[in-house]
């Protein structure tokens, strides 16, 4: 070993073990934000179901997308708002929260929105 070069291995080391948990970490955020991309997207779908079949409710869709997302998510989805909409022949459905930030002062919104024909009951 040359002189001065005495714990260099470990400086190495720790540089090295900081950028992999830099690049865990941010893997981790990707994946909460994806997660609640789907998980309110499938809110929005299912608030469309409830609401295609007559009479049309657009309350009672916004209700049931925002439950779903209470149901699926517990607490690492915030700030949910649900809101349904309907045009006489097209239902549609917009859910948008929060997820979870890992990165301090961050702010990952969410939003997803679902639409479908209103059912038509023919005798």
């Amino acid at each position: 070993m040359l002189t001065g070069e005495r714990g260099d291995d470990n400086v190495a080391a720790a540089i090295i073990f900081s950028a992999i948990l830099l690049v865990a970490w941010a893997i981790l955020q990707v994946a909460v934000v994806l997660l609640g991309r789907g998980v309110a997207l499938e809110a929005a779908r299912d608030g469309v179901r409830v609401a295609r079949l007559p009479p049309v409710d657009t309350a009672a869709a916004a209700s049931a997308a925002a439950g779903y997302v209470t149901r699926a998510t517990g607490s690492w989805l915030h700030d949910v708002a649900a809101h349904a909409e309907t045009d006489g022949r097209n239902v549609t459905v917009t859910v948008t929260g929060e997820a979870v930030s890992l990165v301090p002062f961050a702010q990952f919104s969410i939003s997803q929105t679902s639409s479908g024909p209103i059912e038509e009951l023919r005798p």
